[in-house]
This record gives structure tokens, C-alpha cells and sequence, in this order.
């Protein structure tokens, strides 16, 4: 396992054992939302694959390992389930998603956040459409992370 990852599990529990604060973007949110910043960050990139690949910042394995588990799995869009109710196959997988979630939640103010949300937005918009119903409206999502999606998506998030 590398550093990195280590260093991120670490700040996941901390933040989940409450022994650190939950930040957005600068701003103090409860665990609960600081989670669901990370899911719709993570359904992002699961909605953006393949195009969203070379705009992570991951190791070329948890890449791989990402492009491996979208290919090798259609994922019934339109299921009770659908691909964002299920958990990564691999450790490779989720360590990606872990990765680039935690990039975007450290962001230093809303216009960075909007900005480290936007690539991975643009690549989602292409699939965006086919998801009825939104696979984020069901997510308790912090305002600021809200706020940043709607400015990245036109307000095409959160519909109901």
C-alpha cells in the first residue's frame, strides 16, 4: 500500500471517528455530508468513463483498474440499481475513486472546487441525460458542493 493511500484511509477515518473536521472546499460540513461530497464525486467519475480517464489524477493502475471495471461491466442505466448502487470490484478501483474525491473535497475555496469539479463534470454531461432518475438528487449533498455542481452542470443537478 502506498503512503498516499494510507494518508487518505487515515483522513477517511478521522474524519468518520469525528477526531478531524470535515471540510469542503474550506468550509466545515457534518461526516454525513462530507461522505456524500465523496459519492457524487465518485458518481461523477463513474458517469464521465471512459472520457474522464486521462483527466485523473491516479495511479496508471487505479486507471486501469477503473477503465477494466467499466468495460468489463455494462451497467443497466436504467435498474433499480444501476452501476452508482454498487460497490468498486477491486481495492485498485476504489482507491482511484478515493483518490480523486478527496482531491476535489480539499480544494481551498468554491471556485477551486468548481474548477476541480468541472473536468469531471464535462466528461459525466455526455451520460448525465440518460439517468432517470438523477443519481444525485437522493444524495444529502453540503451547500457549497451544491452550489459548485450546479455552476459546473447549468443547473442540470439535483433535479427532482
Amino acid at each position: 500500500m502506498s503512503n498516499e493511500l494510507a494518508d487518505q484511509q487515515q483522513l477517511v477515518l478521522k474524519v468518520a471517528t469525528r477526531r478531524q473536521p470535515a471540510l469542503i472546499a474550506g468550509q466545515v460540513v457534518s461526516a454525513g455530508q462530507w461522505f456524500a461530497a465523496l459519492k457524487a464525486t465518485a458518481m461523477l467519475i463513474r458517469l464521465g468513463v471512459p472520457e474522464v480517464l486521462p483527466l485523473l489524477n491516479v495511479t496508471p493502475d487505479g486507471r486501469g483498474a477503473l477503465a477494466a471495471e467499466a468495460t468489463g461491466q455494462r451497467w443497466n442505466r436504467a435498474g433499480p440499481v444501476g452501476r452508482f448502487g454498487m460497490v468498486p470490484r477491486t481495492t485498485s478501483v476504489a482507491a482511484g475513486l478515493l483518490a480523486v474525491a478527496l482531491e476535489v473535497a480539499v480544494a481551498e475555496g468554491e471556485s477551486e472546487l468548481v474548477a476541480r469539479l468541472m473536468p469531471l463534470a464535462a466528461a459525466a454531461r455526455i451520460r448525465w441525460k440518460e439517468r432517470r432518475p438523477d443519481p444525485l438528487v437522493q444524495v444529502d449533498l453540503p451547500s457549497v458542493f451544491t452550489a459548485a455542481l450546479d455552476a459546473v452542470l447549468g443547473g442540470q443537478a439535483r433535479r427532482s
